[in-house]
Formats: C-alpha cells, sequence, structure tokens
C-alpha cells in the first residue's frame, strides 16, 4: 500500500512538473510572438485583458495562455504565413499606423488593405508577386507620409563607420526620422528626436549601434507621442 501511494505521489509530482513546463513553454511563445509582431508589453496585456479578461498571464489558466497565443498566430495561419512578407507587410502596416496615417493597427484593418490591393481576403493567402505589390504600396505610402527610404548606396556610405549596420535597421531609421519630423510639425519636439530617445529610453549616445529591439523600442515611443498629440489636435 505504502509503495501504491508513493507511486500516485511520484506520479502527480511529475504531473505538477509537467504543466509547470508548458505553462512556461506557452509563456514564452507568447512572449516571442509579441515580438514577432513588434508588441510592446503594454500593448500585450491589452490583447490579453481583451481575450481573457486577465491582464497578467501569471493570473490565466493554461487554455487561457493558448487562447492569447491562437489571437497572436492567427495571422500566420495559412499556405504562405510562414514566408517573411507577412512579417514585413505587418511591420509596414505599424509604421503607418505610428505616423499617423492608419486609424487602427488591427488584423482586420490591414486584411481590408490586402483586399482592395489583391482581392485576396487576409494576408497569409498572398503569393510572392502579391505580397511584392502589397509592399511597394505601404512603402510609397509611408513616403508620402515623410519616410525617406535608405538605398545600397547610403548603407554601403554608412557602413564605413559602423560596419555591422544592415538594411533593416537602416530602414528603421529612416522611420525614426520621419517621426522626428512629424513631432515637430506638431510642436511636440524641439529638439533632436534621436537626442530624446537615447536621454528618454536610456539608450546609447551612437544611435548607429542600437540593434533592432532597441530601435523598435525607439519607434514605438516616437510613435505614441504622435498619436497622442494627433488624437488631441482633434479633439480640440
Amino acid at each position: 500500500m505504502a509503495k501504491a501511494f508513493g507511486e500516485i505521489a511520484a506520479k502527480a509530482l511529475r504531473s505538477a512538473e509537467g504543466k509547470a513546463e508548458s505553462r512556461t513553454r506557452m509563456i514564452g511563445a507568447v512572449r516571442a510572438a509579441s515580438r514577432r509582431l513588434r508588441i510592446c508589453d503594454e500593448d500585450r496585456k491589452a490583447i490579453q485583458l481583451e481575450v481573457t479578461g486577465k491582464a497578467s498571464m501569471s493570473e490565466m489558466t493554461l487554455a487561457e495562455i493558448g487562447q492569447v497565443l491562437d489571437r497572436l498566430n492567427r495571422d500566420y495561419k495559412g499556405p504562405m504565413g510562414h514566408r517573411a512578407h507577412v512579417g514585413k507587410i505587418r511591420a509596414l502596416w505599424w509604421t503607418l499606423y505610428w505616423l499617423g496615417a492608419v486609424s487602427e493597427p488591427n488584423d482586420s484593418a490591414l486584411d481590408a488593405f490586402v483586399a482592395r490591393q489583391t482581392n485576396k481576403e487576409r494576408i497569409q493567402f498572398l503569393g510572392s508577386r502579391e505580397a511584392f505589390s502589397v509592399i511597394e504600396a505601404l512603402k510609397k505610402w509611408a513616403e508620402r507620409e515623410g519616410v525617406a527610404w535608405p538605398d545600397q548606396a547610403r548603407l554601403d556610405a554608412l557602413r564605413q563607420t559602423s560596419p555591422g549596420l544592415d538594411m533593416p535597421r537602416l530602414e528603421r531609421h529612416a522611420v525614426l526620422g520621419a517621426l522626428g519630423v512629424k513631432l515637430r510639425e506638431l510642436r511636440v519636439l524641439h529638439a533632436s528626436a534621436i537626442g530624446y530617445c537615447e536621454k528618454s529610453l536610456g539608450l546609447s549616445c551612437n544611435h548607429w549601434s542600437w540593434d533592432a529591439r532597441q530601435l523598435d523600442q525607439a519607434i514605438r515611443f516616437l510613435g505614441k507621442k504622435v498619436r497622442h498629440a494627433i488624437g488631441k489636435a482633434v479633439s480640440e
């Protein structure tokens, strides 16, 4: 009998450990999906609250964490969902959102734009050629909002003093530049946007050394200020 109770206890312990491990993996998957979608912690918690009624994953059941993960991954389901163009299109849509050019960064708003451009209902159904046309349309829209996309010559020149610089990071710098101009036009910022980010976010004084995560952090930081200023101007 003692042996039987010991086996039951050991099984229960293994089961508890397994659940804890699954929970840890699921929480990690939610955080990874948020990083892929460039969703900051504050916005992630808002999504969690919307989906489950709980802002913190520590308060959720394993099933509820799974619901959050499903919500974050839903645009990555389908035959084309794994391709890099999905992330590129989504990043450009968020760029337009931070610049104040679109009112909603959510999936339905992006899908509506994709449908108008390609007659495909959702982003994950795009073929490579269709995705290229959507990316080009979004980049041109961003140009009209002030983003000066860099070319290879610009990257080559900057690499002479910043060898580790790549095109994705340089494009993020272009978005930061446009956000800085927006903030000056809105009379919110009168100093350098880069310097403002350095001081406010505790980033290196050499902005060319900022990695992708730090650049995304700065974009969200300035973007929120742009959207707040636009909202304030509209309400006045």
